[in-house]
């Protein structure tokens, strides 16, 4: 069985309907700069953000990240740990 390659753009994607299905938050024509708190994302609803990538992509997100304030930062990091997880495989 071959393991499928993931692209950042499916990370982006898949960001995209989290976000309009938990969030009710429409990304297009959003920025991928904009800080997650225009979007009216506080920590907690970062937090549910962060918990449905881990379970998606069976990855898990470093304790004490705070380098993470944009969306673009959000797929960067989960692409980061999904090509990691990949390369330990």
């Amino acid at each position: 069985m071959t393991q499928q390659t993931i692209t950042s753009e499916d990370v982006k994607n898949f960001l995209q309907n989290l976000l309009l299905e938990e969030k009710k938050i429409d990304l297009k024509g959003v920025d991928l700069n904009t800080n997650l708190k225009e979007l009216n994302i506080d920590s907690f609803g970062f937090l549910e953000v962060i918990f449905s990538i881990e379970h998606h992509y069976n990855i898990f997100f470093p304790q004490g990240i705070d380098n993470i304030n944009t969306l673009q930062d959000v797929i960067d990091v989960t692409y980061d740990l999904i090509q990691q997880k990949a390369k330990a495989a």
